[in-house]
């Protein structure tokens, strides 16, 4: 069976289970302001043996974490590490980047927050799923956010599933940006783990290191990133995060040794898509998919709003 055949048939099957039409792509629409912000909602999954019958996956794949990145944080974490000497994570005003000192959070008019449940609008297709047993969520959270051209768009960290070693079963980024229209860009990539037994490492990449993750202390210097190659041409370093150090796609016999499981598999979901706000998009994959919606959000005023949304 063809991964074109047999894909087309389990979007019918999702579409049927959720209730959708059975469409993957929609006409795109006109962003307006690119400074508007947007409350996006998003669902990473699994399919539930998608992988039976499919032998052969491509391993000359790359797997890297761009330059400009943020993450979904927590705002009590934030103020309980305080005392943390890491460098302050960038927070978002206008769609300008700055870094300041933590403080209070403000769900109504800070991006890269995760909102409660109650400001979700797609928990009904995450436990369908969940109860189908043919899909399995590993990624739902909502948030807002500023959307601006490409080359200012921050790449936002994923990840999802279980934990094995120092990574999880998703990994990688998404970003969102804004030319003419409304683009979504997906740097996925889901690994099937195994118990490292002693058997040889396969062929496959090695696993980069998340960029928020502590260092090693041979990471490159900044002049080292000076001249380091970049994850594509679209991608660039404009505010000095942490250093990606995943350039190297062979493990050492030492990292392995030390591994307690190892990649069996490891599939990708890089892909381009202009969208429609206000409207579900859907990004099909044999193995992983991607649900998402992106909303317009009028963000209050500083001085219409305090510490909490009601």
């Amino acid at each position: 069976m063809t991964h074109a055949l047999r894909t087309s048939r389990t979007t019918l099957a999702l579409a049927a289970l959720l209730g959708l039409a059975a469409t993957s792509a929609t006409a795109p629409a006109l962003a307006e302001d690119p400074a508007d912000w947007y409350q996006v909602e998003m669902i990473v999954f699994e399919r539930i043996g998608g992988a039976d019958g499919i032998e052969q996956w491509p391993r000359n794949i790359q797997l890297r974490y761009p330059f400009n990145w943020v993450t979904l944080h927590d705002p009590e974490s934030d103020l309980a590490d305080t005392e943390d000497t890491s460098p302050p994570r960038p927070s978002w005003d206008n769609g300008l980047a700055a870094l300041r000192e933590p403080a209070p959070a403000d769900l109504a008019r800070d991006a890269f927050l995760p909102l409660p449940e109650d400001l979700r609008s797609m928990d009904r297709f995450a436990n369908a799923m969940n109860r189908s047993g043919q899909y399995r969520v590993l990624f739902h959270e909502a948030w807002r956010q500023p959307v601006t051209e490409l080359e200012e768009s921050p790449a936002l960290l994923i990840q999802g599933g279980d934990t094995f070693d120092n990574h999880t079963e998703l990994e990688g980024s998404i970003t969102l940006s804004v030319s003419r229209y409304l683009h979504l860009h997906t740097r996925l990539w889901f690994t099937e783990f195994e118990p490292n037994y002693g058997q040889p490492p396969g062929a496959w990449p090695e696993l980069p290191r998340r960029p928020d993750a502590p260092q090693p202390d041979n990471a490159p210097t900044t002049d080292d990133r000076e001249t380091a190659p970049l994850w594509g041409d679209e991608w660039q370093n404009p505010t000095g995060n942490a250093w990606d150090t995943s350039l190297n796609t062979t493990s050492s016999l030492p990292d392995f040794l030390e591994e307690d499981y190892l990649p069996r598999r490891i599939v990708t979901l890089n892909q381009q898509r202009r969208m429609r706000s206000e409207e579900l998009h859907y990004l099909d994959h044999p193995i992983v998919g991607l649900m998402i919606r992106v909303t317009p959000y009028e963000r209050p005023d500083e001085e219409e709003t305090g510490s909490d949304e009601e």
